[in-house]
C-alpha cells in the first residue's frame, strides 16, 4: 500500500462518513419539523376549546349572575378555609 492509496481509502471513509452524518441531521431535522407541526397543531386546539369555554362562561354568567356571584364566593370561601388551615 502506497500513501496514495491510504489518502485515497480516508478520503472515501471520509465521504461516507459525511453522508452518514448528513442524513442523521436531516432525520433528526424532519422528526423536529414533525413534532413542531403536532405541537402546533395542539395549542390550536387546546386555543379553540379555550375561546369555546370562554364564551360558555361569559353567556352564563350573562344570563344568571347571581348564580355567578355565588359560585365564586362559595369557591373563594372554600380556597380561604383551606389556606388558613396551613
Amino acid at each position: 500500500m502506497n500513501k496514495a492509496h491510504i489518502q485515497e481509502q480516508a478520503a472515501s471513509m471520509a465521504g461516507e462518513i459525511n453522508a452518514t452524518v448528513g442524513d442523521l441531521a436531516d432525520d433528526a431535522r424532519s422528526r423536529m419539523d414533525e413534532l413542531a407541526s403536532q405541537a402546533t397543531e395542539t395549542v390550536d386546539h387546546v386555543y379553540r376549546q379555550v375561546r369555546v369555554a370562554a364564551t360558555a362562561a361569559a353567556t352564563s354568567v350573562e344570563r344568571q349572575p347571581l348564580i355567578a356571584l355565588a359560585a365564586v364566593g362559595l369557591i373563594c370561601g372554600v380556597v380561604g378555609f383551606l389556606l388558613a388551615r396551613r
